[in-house]
């Protein structure tokens, strides 16, 4: 993709440079190879033989916003579907919402953000459960003023979400009666939101990191602000800053979701914690007004580093490794799960726990909280081969083959990038060579799902 043109050092250190100032894709710092990939087919595309020329571009008024969007699209990740974490959605269906509703029964006014909504999947599941639970409340959704806003920094991702057409995976968790009722087929593999919901919802460009300038991003008041898998790559002051700033755009009494791995704050007094069944939620405190706008922070670093290699485990946590094999391997699976959540509870961004709680959890039939842990695990270390192997051996058998091919082809590709003898991380033993013997002989590692998950 990019033998034609050039990265000399210095300016390819300003191109990552620029693009962490603008995006907060820290992890580029560390992901010279995937950057390079991604940019080398937009200087292609424009005739640009050095990073210096695509700087140029970039630089270059109208036409460099317009190809700004372009490239955070390319470099974005943008993986979802409806419905996604079932313990966050029975949280809204049976607390939050329901909640909300009863306090807007006056004005039948209420507004919800869904911040880094990728193709829609977010706010389109949150208009269909809103309209399902006014109706069941003997209301008309035609009654309310509702506003729903997606924002995104991939123009791509909103383009598809503006066209609110999704594939059969993406609707993967909605059973057959349900995804009739919402939806229409356009093909026998693609199928389109019905009006109803896709009116309660609009989409803009935005970068989150506008929220830490005056007077920029959304403005306020919002009934719900959901930040799903966006503030997991942040440093710690940077999510702490990024919280204050949403919850300053929440109404008195309005709710925050975070992701389940999203590092964990104390943001009292502006903002309460409160535990709800398999998930937390943050709420302005009753007696409390909406947070002023905190001053912006210095611009960088604005996220924290992804490394190439999996975090270096300390002590404590290649111990808590230890018990949770032994736990699990003796019988008791669901409490080694536990042992897990109880653990990244603590240290949210440690990928080898992760790892191990998805191993569980395919292990015990839950292949969507696998699923997520594996995804989890390659957010955080993206050369996790494991992870890779994996993740493309369950959506093979959930049926995503495009998807498990191009995942293991990434895998392929890191393997052959380690030298033969390399030990993997968290393969139990397995070496690079080895796991490239395995592929050659049967397309993948034969992958073993029941309990036992000794090393």
């Amino acid at each position: 993709m990019t033998g034609s043109v050039a990265f000399p050092p210095a300016g390819f250190r300003r191109l990552v440079s620029a693009v962490t100032q603008r995006t907060g894709l820290h992890y580029y710092v560390d992901k010279t190879d995937l950057l390079k990939q991604a940019v080398g087919a937009r200087m292609l595309l424009h005739g640009c033989a050095t990073c210096h020329d695509y700087l140029a571009l970039l630089s270059d008024g109208a036409r460099g916003d317009a190809e700004w969007q372009e490239l955070e699209s390319a470099i974005t990740i943008g993986e979802t579907f409806f419905f996604r974490y079932a313990e966050q959605f029975q949280a809204l269906e049976h607390t939050i919402l329901p909640q909300l509703i009863r306090r807007a029964a006056a004005t039948r006014h209420l507004r919800i953000w869904s911040v880094g909504c990728s193709n829609g999947a977010e706010p389109y599941s949150i208009a269909i459960l809103l309209t399902r639970l006014l109706e069941e409340a003997g209301m008309e959704p035609c009654d309310w003023h509702i506003e729903i806003l997606g924002t995104d920094i991939s123009s791509r991702a909103l383009e598809q979400a503006r066209q609110a057409e999704f594939s059969a995976w993406t609707l993967r968790d909605i059973p057959p009666a349900r995804r009739q009722g919402w939806f229409t087929p356009v093909t026998p593999r693609t199928w389109r939101l019905h009006e109803r919901y896709r009116r309660m919802v609009r989409f803009r460009y935005s970068n989150i990191l506008d929220l830490l300038q005056p007077d920029c991003g959304p403005a306020g008041p919002f009934d719900l602000i959901l930040c799903r898998n966006v503030l997991i790559y942040f440093e710690q002051a940077q999510v702490a800053a990024l919280v204050k700033a949403m919850a300053g755009r929440l109404a008195p009494e309005g709710w925050l979701l975070q992701g389940h791995s999203e590092p964990l704050c104390d943001f009292a007094p502006l903002l309460e914690t409160v535990r709800l069944p398999g998930t937390l939620a943050f709420r302005v405190p009753p007696a409390c007004e909406p947070a002023p706008m905190p001053p912006a922070p210095p611009a960088v670093p604005r996220r924290r580093p992804v490394h190439d290699a999996p975090p270096a485990q300390s002590v404590d946590s290649a111990g808590i490794a230890a018990e949770i094999r032994r736990v699990a391997d003796s019988g008791h699976v669901r409490r080694g799960m536990q042992m897990c959540r109880d653990y990244l509870a603590r240290n949210p961004v440690d990928a080898s726990i992760h790892f191990l709680f998805a191993v569980l959890a395919w292990g015990e039939g839950s292949c969507l909280q696998a699923e997520e842990s594996f995804r989890r695990v390659i957010y955080l270390c993206r050369n996790h081969v494991m992870a890779h192997c994996y993740l493309a051996r369950l959506l093979e058998e959930a049926g995503g083959r495009a998807q498990a091919r191009r995942l293991r082809e990434q895998m392929i590709a890191l393997v052959r990038r380690c030298p033969p003898d390399t030990i993997l991380p968290d393969g139990g033993g397995l070496t690079a060579g080895g796991l490239l013997r395995l592929a050659q002989q049967v397309g993948d590692m034969p992958v073993a799902r029941d309990a036992r998950v000794s090393s």
